[in-house]
C-alpha cells in the first residue's frame, strides 16, 4: 500500500467531511457568490454611468443657466444701449449729426459745403436709420483729423462711406463726401 492511500484509509473519516464542505463551498460559490458579485459589478458600472450621467446634467444644467442670466444681462445690456447711446427720436437724431458734425468740421479746419439727410425705417426692426451726407472740403491732415474725431465721438455716428477727390487744378484742397449714419427707436406714431 502507498503511503497516500495508507492517509486515506486512516483519516477518511476526517478528509470526506472535509471533502464534502469544500464541494459545498464550490457550489455556493457557483450558485450564489458568483452571479452576486457579477450584480455588483454591473451596479457599480451603473452607478458609474448614474454618476457620469448627473455630472453632464448639472453642466447642461450650469450651462442652461448662464444662458438665461447671458440672455437677461445682454436683453438689459440692450435696453441701457437703446436708451442711454441711442437717440430717442429723429430730433436728437438730427442734432447729433447736423450739429455735432458741423462742430467737428469747423474744428478740424474744413468746410462744410452741402448737407442732405433721410430717415430710413429697417425692416422687420423698430429701428430707423438716419443717414446724413455732407460734403466737406479741406486739407488732408484736417480730414484725417475729422474722420478719427467722428469715429471716436461718444455719439453712436457711424461713418458709412468716404469718397475723397482732388479739387480744382489751382485749388489744394481736397473734397470728400461722407455718409454718416445713426439710428433711432420709431415712436408709436411711426416717426
Amino acid at each position: 500500500m502507498t503511503t497516500f492511500r495508507r492517509v486515506l484509509a486512516e483519516k477518511r473519516a476526517l478528509l470526506v467531511p472535509l471533502l464534502v464542505a469544500l464541494l459545498v463551498n464550490v457550489a455556493l460559490y457557483a450558485i450564489v457568490l458568483y452571479p452576486l458579485s457579477k450584480k455588483v459589478a454591473g451596479g457599480e458600472q451603473e452607478a458609474g454611468a448614474a454618476t457620469a450621467a448627473l455630472n453632464a446634467a448639472r453642466r447642461d444644467f450650469a450651462a442652461a443657466r448662464a444662458t438665461v442670466t447671458g440672455k437677461e444681462q445682454a436683453d438689459e445690456e440692450l435696453q441701457k444701449f437703446y436708451l442711454d447711446v441711442l437717440p430717442a427720436d429723429i430730433r436728437g437724431a438730427r442734432r447729433i449729426t447736423f450739429l455735432r458734425i458741423e462742430q467737428l468740421a469747423q474744428q478740424s479746419g474744413l468746410r462744410l459745403e452741402r448737407e442732405t439727410s433721410d430717415p430710413k425705417p429697417q425692416r422687420e426692426s423698430r429701428l430707423v436709420k438716419f443717414m446724413y451726407r455732407a460734403s466737406l472740403s479741406g486739407e488732408y491732415r484736417s480730414i484725417r483729423r475729422f474722420i478719427h474725431t467722428l469715429e471716436t465721438a461718444p455719439e453712436f455716428l457711424v461713418l458709412e462711406n468716404v469718397d475723397l477727390s482732388q479739387g480744382e487744378a489751382e485749388d489744394r484742397a481736397l473734397n470728400v463726401e461722407v455718409e454718416i449714419a445713426t439710428y433711432y427707436r420709431a415712436g408709436d406714431d411711426g416717426s
